[in-house]
């Protein structure tokens, strides 16, 4: 068995599955050195910071790195001794979501009693003193292993009877929400259905419904500590199911999956017999649903921060899934569930400035693990151009999408406090077709060109001459992009706006690709 094991690691280049993607995926050289042993990995949700427990410590002792990449991982670096010491839970360390704040346990004073969870800022290069979260989190017990929420709201951790350095028994699983001041709610046992007498190690994924747990105590334990996944829907947690994939007759506990969920990571035997860490793909039926991070910064033209508002709307439900605003340098995360789409808006406190919306189609197969959108908040000038992509027609018309209603009350609040300046609607179309005959359901336009010609008749006389004449041919198209630009105008007039103020052109062209065939609206600033 452990020949095949060091075989397929060998050759997991070849190891795919009918998608094209490999089952295993061994992480590089510079994480998996060939004379260390790697243990409990835990990445980040952006998949771009992790932890992980390895014994290249001073005389091999067991320590704890960090590791980081834009592109490649960078070379592992140990945690400094403020947080990486005797005193803690060596297996329970932990990360937010972008991988800048660290969550570990640990029984250094100031502790409330036992081991304790505590919190370190990465601030450039140095992680802060460690501050411990205190009550309501931290009891007279032992708590450990946190696992935090994208959103930074929601915290999973265990509560044990005992535990030391690289141990622990008697857990039971809790999660706490955080408060609207900052502060932790009371937390709560989860469900008997998960915690059945010692369940440990919860993993939170990024679509803050799916978790990853530990449990000695379940009738489908394959031997030691399994793995076993459940999710949360309308308040409550499936039946617990193992994740018998990765679990062995060994123990089977610190795993972490990054945001698009398509991998776990783990400590699996390398082709030296050292342990390593590696990723398994998981099957389509146990996958979490995979997160789309949007990150980015909301600027002046000068580059300064801007108070704005972010709202992210579910276009399938209609339901807006998230708002916020900046942080005070102007940058922002957000988290996107694949299967929908959705519109990000980004609307600046004052009306004159002007706003952003995109957006995001996460119902295709291969979705990207994270997006980077930079948005300059500005007054208009002449010759500013202003996107409306969420401005959208019903099929085959020129009638408004309701979902439009939204994009032109912004168009309009941004109209009215700009009245210094007109504006003109523009409508392009990418993907002009014409044909004799309507031969698809997009060429609704008639258009009937003449065309001057000649033919031969007989006068009373049998001579042959010509006569003009002119022939009428039909042809259907797909331009209808002046009657879609008069009825935004007719929209703006309706709301109040000056008929003067607002000029419309149109303009269409063939797309030889299907995938560059596109409508793009704008209204782009004029010199009144």
């Amino acid at each position: 068995m452990k020949k095949l094991i060091c075989f397929l690691f060998t050759l997991q280049a070849f190891s795919t599955v009918v998608s094209g993607q490999a089952k295993t995926r061994r992480l590089p050289g510079i994480i998996n050195h060939p004379s260390f042993n790697n243990y409990a990995p835990y990445i980040s949700h952006d998949g771009n910071a992790l932890l992980f427990v390895s014994d290249s410590g001073e005389d091999g002792a067991l320590t704890v790195s960090y590791t980081s990449r834009e592109t490649d991982w960078s070379e592992p670096v140990e945690l400094p001794k403020n947080v990486n010491h005797r005193l803690v839970y060596l297996k329970g360390f932990a990360l937010s979501a972008d991988g800048k704040k660290l969550f570990f346990t640990s029984t250094k004073s100031p502790i409330v009693g036992g081991y304790d969870i505590m919190s370190s800022d990465l601030k450039g290069k140095v992680w802060s003193e460690p501050q411990n979260l205190m009550l309501p989190i931290n009891t007279k017990t032992n708590e450990g292993c946190p696992s935090i929420t994208a959103d930074g709201n929601t915290l999973y951790f265990m509560r044990c009877d005992k535990m030391d350095q690289q141990t622990a028994g008697g857990c039971k699983i809790f999660r706490s929400d955080k408060k609207s001041n900052g502060q932790w709610e009371e937390p709560k046992e989860l469900p008997s259905i998960i915690n059945t007498g010692n369940s440990q190690t919860p993993r939170i994924m990024a679509d803050s419904e799916t978790l990853i747990f530990s449990s000695d105590k379940m009738p489908s334990s394959k031997g030691g500590m399994d793995l076993f996944i459940t999710r949360l829907s309308d308040g409550k947690w499936s039946e617990p199911v193992p994740l018998n994939f990765v679990n062995s007759e060994q123990d089977d506990q610190f795993v972490s999956v990054a945001a698009l969920g398509r991998y776990l990571i783990k400590e699996a035997p390398g082709p030296r017999k050292n342990s390593e860490l590696v990723e398994f793909l998981i099957p389509d039926e146990l996958r979490p649903k995979g997160m789309m991070k949007v990150e980015g910064r909301v600027t002046a033209a000068n580059n300064d921060p801007v108070p704005a508002y972010i709202t992210l709307t579910d276009l399938s439900k209609g339901k807006r899934v998230y708002s916020g605003r900046p942080a005070a340098d102007g940058s922002f995360f957000v988290y996107i569930q694949e299967g929908s789409k959705y519109e990000m808006s980004f609307d600046p406190e004052q009306s004159k400035l002007g706003y952003f919306a995109k957006q995001f189609d996460l119902t295709t197969e291969k979705i990207p693990q994270r997006e980077r959108v930079n948005v300059v908040l500005k007054e208009p000038t002449p010759g500013d151009e202003l996107l409306l992509d969420m401005i959208q027609f019903k099929p085959f018309s020129s009638n408004l999408e309701p979902t439009s209603e939204t994009e032109m009350k912004r168009l309009i609040r941004f109209i009215k406090a700009n009245s210094q300046l007109n504006f003109e609607i523009q409508v392009t179309l990418n993907g002009l077709q014409q044909d004799s005959i309507q031969s698809s359901p997009d060429l609704t336009e008639l258009a009937l060109d003449s065309i001057p010609t000649q033919i031969d008749e007989i006068d009373s006389l049998g001579q042959v001459y010509k006569r003009d004449t002119i022939i009428v041919k039909k042809r259907f198209h797909n331009d209808r992009t002046l009657a879609q630009a008069n009825a935004i105008k007719a929209y703006l007039i309706r709301a109040g706006l000056n008929p003067d103020d607002l000029k419309v052109s149109t303009n269409a062209a063939p797309a030889v690709l299907p995938e560059n065939r596109k409508l793009i609206v704008k209204a782009v600033a004029r010199s009144k």
